[in-house]
């Protein structure tokens, strides 16, 4: 057995760039990164062959990101598009149900989808998801200006956390403060997300040995990808009360030593019909890259579970991911 599709493929008319992994017959599992406008290769090459031995892995980066096709110059782009863009990814490859994982942005993304297309959706996993933008960057702001007055930026610092004190704030004037805090935070910025210089190791490692094929749309791409979907008024809706609505299997894995899922939006997570968690507490904002095991093994025998319950049969004993 093999994959039907090759990995390194763009699908649909946007040239979305697609990487697969696994056998074609094993539950589908589709990533959706975060940034807005990451990419999927830094999950893929830490996760891929991971998952792949026990789950059919689709990794995209969405319109317009890295490797998939450039925007057309002047084209809009909306949460919404992105949404209609993963359905026509699994149009494309045939599958009939999947389970999408979502990492930050990412887990926003997945909640719209899988509200937005219950009767394709087998399960859902967040990881460190932003359903709550302004909730996000409120929670980060005290971890960042402790960050800043333990490296001496005393002004930075005290800015950080008046705004997180202060109450009534739109979502935009936190994001702005948010994004304020980390700028000063410079060079020291990912080990903010990343807390684990071992990780941080291993991320650069993976990212040195990235390669974009002709005609990807690069990093100016990814730019303004970025810059189209966090100007969408949807980006900045809050969209956990979504949660409640959903009928199916539902994972949130959380890292110890990250705010951005804030205890509110834990606390809507609690409202949905079937949901686990699972808190790495060494892990920061990047669970699959600082845990690697631990979260290949929890996710595949989540999705595993819940294909198997849907289909009315056992998946059978999942395999070791660690071997």
């Amino acid at each position: 057995m093999g994959t039907n599709q090759p990995a390194g493929q763009r699908l649909t008319s946007h040239g979305l760039y697609t990487d697969i992994r696994g056998e074609a017959d094993a539950p589908a599992l589709l990533f959706l990164h975060g940034g807005p406008g990451q990419g999927c290769h830094d999950f893929m090459a830490i996760q891929g062959d991971l998952l792949g031995r026990s789950v059919r892995l689709i990794g995209i980066d969405q319109r317009g990101v890295d490797r998939s096709t450039p925007m057309p110059e002047g084209a809009s782009l909306t949460v919404a598009d992105l949404v209609e863009d993963f359905e026509a990814v699994r149009q494309a490859l045939g599958i009939d149900r999947w389970a999408v994982a979502g990492q930050s942005f990412g887990g926003r993304l997945a909640l719209r989808y899988a509200a937005a297309y219950p009767g394709r959706t087998s399960a859902v996993i967040f990881e460190n998801p932003v359903w709550d933008l302004a909730a996000s960057a409120r929670a980060a702001l005290g971890p960042i200006a402790a960050m800043l007055a333990e490296r001496g930026k005393t002004e930075a610092a005290q800015a950080a956390q008046a705004a997180a004190g202060s109450g009534g704030q739109s979502a935009d004037a936190l994001r702005e403060a948010y994004i304020a805090a980390l700028s000063a935070l410079g060079e020291e910025r990912e080990s903010f997300f990343v807390p684990s210089a071992d990780t941080r190791a291993r991320l650069a490692e993976v990212r040195a040995a990235h390669v974009q094929p002709d005609g990807s749309a690069g990093d100016e791409g990814s730019e303004r990808h970025h810059l189209a979907i966090i100007a969408d008024p949807a980006a900045q809706e809050p969209v956990q009360h979504l949660l409640a609505g959903l009928q199916v299997p539902l994972l949130l894995i959380v890292g110890g030593h990250d705010p951005l899922t804030s205890p509110e939006q834990r606390e809507a997570f609690r409202s949905a019909p079937d949901g686990q968690m699972l808190e790495v507490p060494a892990a920061g904002h990047f669970v699959h890259a600082d845990d690697p095991l631990q979260y290949a093994s929890a996710v595949s025998d989540f999705v595993r579970v819940a294909a198997g319950n849907l289909s009315g049969t056992g998946t059978g004993p999942v395999p070791a991911t660690g071997s």
